[in-house]
């Protein structure tokens, strides 16, 4: 069967909240600024029912999350009980798909896009459908202030529905603002080109005090955002149908190529290193500029820094953006589906979301997004976190079912070119080769 197009918040569920710095959502009551929503109810006797839900992640969250849904066994009379499973999205499906076989109870698990497409190949997924037909007003609601394209990430090839968009993250380049001033330099227009990105480069790259500051962080260990880059040049890691590795077709080449010559021609950036952090590099000016989505946001909070922006990343050929979302999903095997489902919904609702989700998320309701967005005011420019997000803008990260494999294989890549230096057009057509062999499936 023709594999359908899905795609990435990160690479690992604790890059949700992120999809980096942090896990998927902390509890923010008294900052959600939201309308209470509808409450969906269960059926009499659902007092009786206690459903399970898995979540991916540390359990930092779990003591806030299960507060919250305490106000939904009180409304519903249903009781949750909550697991975390530390471990990136394809460890994570495949210790539910385990979990499942065992005969575990397991009604509700988030999911993000990375996982989707195995997820749906396991076939241990509960369409939503009936509810969402049952449920018009509810689910219009969410459905008309949701992007089109991330609601398509959650349907399988015969158009069946398994969840609602949750949260998602895209891809932006973040400034610090003091460096710009200090260089001369204004948050460039929304659709600055290669060219102008080079020339903020060379201006951005500068030494004080002895120590070198650098222009930019390459995307080193940063599967979603090096195909952002990749996308902005008419290039991806593979196709549409997820049957062909397009890594090293010129497009391609010509990225990974620029992020070489950052580090090693030019010197605007420092060469990656596995214990240093680009986002703290931000934060004390060693880089002016690096490409992530809303997480470091959380870093910035927690630093009390503010001298900050974001802007679109520079336009090569295409000015497009990326788009990494999850969901809660209903699970096949549960005892109580229709409480499941009902479930799966009110966390998808505003009230929910609103208290739930951090300042390292977006909000997929577009509403939500920007009312939380703009309350915390930071960094500057923030509404292309969620500007026109109900529409269609964001095209999907690649995220085959072979997600786990093919990632492996793409960080591995970036890793040589980056800091092995390797020649970029040899290693690309080496993954590209490893990839195609674990796509073949998908043929």
């Amino acid at each position: 069967m023709k594999k359908k197009v899905i795609a990435l918040l990160m690479s690992t569920c604790m890059m949700l909240g992120l999809a980096a710095g942090g896990t998927v959502a902390a509890a923010d009551p008294d900052q959600a600024g939201v309308k209470k929503n509808e409450v969906t109810r269960t059926k009499a006797g659902s007092s009786d029912v206690t459903l399970t839900l898995a979540m991916c992640g540390d359990g930092t969250t779990k003591e806030s999350l299960d507060k919250l849904l305490a106000q939904y066994t009180e409304e519903t009379g249903v009781k949750v009980d909550t697991i975390f499973i530390a471990s990136n999205w394809g460890e994570y499906c495949t210790k539910i798909q385990t979990m499942v076989g065992g005969g575990d109870d397991l009604d509700c698990a988030i999911l993000a896009i990375e996982g989707v497409a195995k997820f749906l190949d396991m076939g241990i997924a509960e369409p939503i459908d009936d509810w969402i037909a049952a449920n018009k007003e509810i689910s219009d609601a969410i459905l008309s202030d949701t992007s089109p394209s991330f609601q398509d990430v959650f349907k399988d090839d015969e158009g069946n529905t398994y969840a609602f968009p949750f949260s998602f993250n895209n891809v932006v380049m973040h400034f610090n603002t003091s460096r710009l001033e200090e260089a001369g330099l204004e948050l460039p227009a929304a659709d600055w080109t290669k060219d102008q990105f080079l020339e903020y480069c060379e201006k951005l790259t500068t030494e004080k005090d002895g120590v070198k500051q650098y222009a930019v962080a390459v995307p080193y260990g940063e599967y979603f955002c090096a195909e952002a880059w990749l996308y902005n040049n008419g290039a991806s890691y593979m196709n549409e149908d997820f049957t062909e590795s397009t890594i090293n077709s010129p497009e391609a080449v010509e990225v990974f190529q620029l992020w070489q010559d950052l580090i090693y021609e030019y010197g605007y950036a420092p060469i990656p290193e596995e214990n240093v952090s680009a986002i703290a590099q931000i934060i004390n000016g060693q880089v002016a500029m690096g490409s992530w989505g809303r997480w470091p946001t959380a870093n910035y909070i927690a630093d009390d820094f503010k001298d900050v922006a974001i802007q679109y990343l520079p336009t090569f050929t295409v000015n497009q953006q990326i788009g990494g979302v999850d969901g809660i999903f209903t699970l096949k095997n549960s005892k109580h589906i229709e409480e499941a489902k009902e479930l799966a919904a009110w966390m998808s609702q505003a009230d929910f979301e609103g208290q739930y989700l951090s300042s390292g998320n977006i909000p997929a309701l577009h509403s939500l997004a920007q009312t939380k967005i703009s309350d915390l005011g930071i960094p500057e420019n923030y509404e292309i976190f969620y500007l026109d997000s109900n529409t269609d803008i964001y095209k999907p990260v690649s995220a085959p079912p072979q997600f786990t494999e093919c990632s492996n294989i793409v960080l591995t890549a970036i890793s040589d070119i980056c800091v092995n230096k390797s020649d970029v057009q040899e290693t690309l057509d080496n993954a590209a080769e490893e990839m195609n062999a674990v796509l073949a499936d998908n043929k």
